[in-house]
């Protein structure tokens, strides 16, 4: 039997596990960090083919939370991670937001114009303007061009992120399962101090002081998280070959996301299902994505082949914000969940925020704080 003393230990090997790794791993105090997940890296929700960096969001473009912030945070650690990957993981390449119909079109015009967005970074587009650079694509007086915007191969992000966090010391464990019991200290009314005490197969046991739990969904399974106000979501992608090649330089956002790394294949997607009975990928979902898509982009009928299909359960809330922050009532125990379809943007910006809550130089955000409950 081993036991080693770890100062944090993560559970949780997604986007949001292993963007915290990576901003306590590089904060100025010697930190000893594991991260843990019985299956493999962005095995969960976070492994989706594709994702978009999109500040505007929203059926009607709406600008994100901290949309400056985040957009800059994740385009530094795609940067920062991408000696890491022999693979181009993700491209510059903006998003057009084309409008389906004139009542959208009139709200997102009206949001595009009143927020306070950087110069260049998100602008309107009359229908005309749309058909000259976009041609063929299906559009309603017009639509939203996102400068800023990007195209992610998230497991290829993440395989590459992990390298560069076990390149700087951070031990990852995956395909194991683990149990998690706490060592309290405290008075009559008052839980003190919380230590960790976390055991793996093959009578592996580990030391830890601090908890962060960043598992998704899969949050609620542990007692002290069990009554988090989350709920799933499932999410259908499917990846589809080009006859040529995809038509856009750019991604599309449009009824569902349909975006494309090397121009021979793409993904589109996704499906928003509160109510499945499987996890699994299904015909019913195929049918939904490809359907969405030949709206958007009839062009591509008859010219595509179907790859593969892929399926994530999501964490949401009612307000569709994550949810950060320390236990109620246990010490040393943090969750860092419910990041819905907002991964890629918010996972890097509240990773950092997280650690400067750590470090007892910064409050967590009220939009995102557990206290917010």
């Amino acid at each position: 039997m081993t036991n080693t003393h770890f100062d944090y230990c993560i559970l949780g090997a997604g986007l949001a596990g292993l963007s915290l790794a990576k901003e306590l791993s590089e904060s100025s105090i010697e930190t000893k960090i594991l991260v843990v997940d019985t299956n493999g890296i962005g095995a969960g929700a976070s492994g989706s083919p594709i994702g978009l960096v999109n500040p505007a969001t929203g059926r009607f473009a709406n600008k994100s939370w901290k949309a400056e912030e985040s957009v800059n945070a994740i385009k530094a650690n795609l940067k920062d991670v991408s000696e890491y990957s022999s693979e181009t993981y993700y491209v510059s390449n903006g998003v057009i937001r084309p409008a389906m119909d004139s009542k959208i079109a009139l709200r997102m015009k009206e949001n595009i114009h009143t927020a306070a967005w950087p110069k260049g970074w998100c602008n309107w587009m009359d229908e005309e303007e749309i058909k000259r650079d976009f041609p063929n694509l299906t559009c309603k007086d017009g639509g939203v061009w996102i400068a800023v915007g990007s195209t992610v191969a998230i497991p290829v992000y993440l395989k590459a992120l992990a390298k560069k966090l076990v390149r700087n010391g951070v031990e990852i464990v995956t395909h194991t399962q683990y149990d998690v019991q706490t060592e309290k200290t405290s008075t009559k009314n008052k839980v003190l101090e919380s230590n960790w005490n976390l055991k793996l197969e093959h009578n592996i046991e580990y030391s830890i002081k601090n908890l962060v739990v960043t598992a998704g969904i899969k949050t609620q399974e542990f007692d002290f998280w069990k009554d988090l106000p989350i709920h799933p979501i499932k999410g259908q992608v499917a990846v589809f070959e080009c006859e040529n090649e995809f038509p856009y330089d750019s991604a599309v956002s449009a009824t569902g996301y349909f975006a494309s790394i090397d121009k021979k294949t793409f993904v589109a997607g996704s499906t928003y299902e509160h109510n499945f009975d499987h996890e699994n990928t299904d015909e019913k979902g195929l049918n939904y994505v490809q359907n969405r898509l030949l709206r958007v982009i009839p062009q591509l009928e008859n010219k595509i082949t179907l790859i593969s299909q892929w399926s994530g359960i999501r964490a949401s809330t009612r307000d569709r914000m994550p949810i950060v922050g320390s236990h109620p009532t246990i010490p040393n125990c943090t969750v860092f969940t419910a990041l819905g379809s907002k991964g890629l943007l918010y996972s890097s910006l509240i990773a950092k925020e997280l650690v400067s809550y750590f470090r007892n130089e910064g409050s967590i955000s009220n939009e995102i704080s557990i206290g917010r409950f």
